[in-house]
């Protein structure tokens, strides 16, 4: 087995960390985190087809990579929405992401869901996720520095960010420089996947950690409740995965 396909195989395992995590702390349960791992999946299935793992026709794998790249940035941005400082600003990301799939179904009604419309599409669409998440890992490294505080949260930003600056470097060299070096491409691809996979797995384990020591102050709470006989309902269940006081 050659280097590129034991650095493949690696990247590949590193996606599919995200994946077992969240299902194997149950952070499923949490809006955010579903669409979390429904973005790792994809990509996480992908990279088995790329790397003949899981051996499909190159129709079907290419197809699968196209519809990938265009879930990609909706998926994310639905995704960072966990992040967002004020109901304002997760209502601007909101409409900014319904925009940008509309843009997508008109680039795709003119030219298919092709490698030309995949060119268009992408550029604007890294070029938003890398916008926010600039400055969520700011806010978030702020915050970690100078309370110790939301440390899960912002490791899981700085994967984020990571990420998304590769991605656009690997966006300009493979689809507007249109390099003919693939194999390094794909390279840098891999090695970019593993460090941010491994980040982010980092990130949700400390952030599962932040969750349960929420559910056990809820349980406090709703002790002291009864104990005194204060009505105050406590955090409901689906959102103690999205309070935070420096939000």
């Amino acid at each position: 087995m050659s280097v590129f396909n034991v650095i493949g195989l690696l990247s590949t395992i590193a996606l599919f960390s995200p994946v077992v995590i969240i299902l194997a702390k149950r952070l499923i349960q949490y809006r955010y985190y579903l669409i979390l791992f429904i973005y790792c999946l994809l990509s996480s299935i992908y990279n088995l087809m790329t790397q003949d793992i899981v051996p499909v026709p190159r129709d079907i794998e290419r197809g699968w990579g196209l519809v990938n790249n265009l879930l990609d940035v909706p998926l994310m941005m639905t995704f960072l929405l966990l992040f967002g400082k004020s109901p304002k600003q997760k209502k601007v990301m909101m409409i900014l992401t319904a925009a940008y799939v509309l843009f997508e179904g008109v680039i795709i009604s003119l030219y298919g869901i092709s490698v030309k419309a995949i060119t268009i599409i992408m550029g604007p669409g890294l070029a938003l996720v890398f916008m926010f998440a600039i400055s969520f890992f700011i806010h978030r490294v702020k915050i970690a520095i100078a309370y110790q505080k939301a440390v899960g949260k912002a490791v899981m930003a700085a994967a984020i960010l990571f990420a998304y600056g590769c991605f656009a470097f690997i966006y300009v060299v493979h689809y507007i420089l249109a390099m003919p070096q693939v194999n390094e491409i794909f390279l840098l691809y891999f090695i970019a996947s593993i460090i941010y996979s491994t980040a982010l797995s980092v990130g949700l384990i400390i952030e599962h950690k932040r969750i349960q020591k929420l559910k056990e102050l809820q349980v406090t709470r709703r002790e002291l409740m009864e104990f005194f006989g204060d009505n105050e309902p406590v955090t409901p269940k689906k959102d103690i995965a999205d309070s935070w006081r420096f939000n």
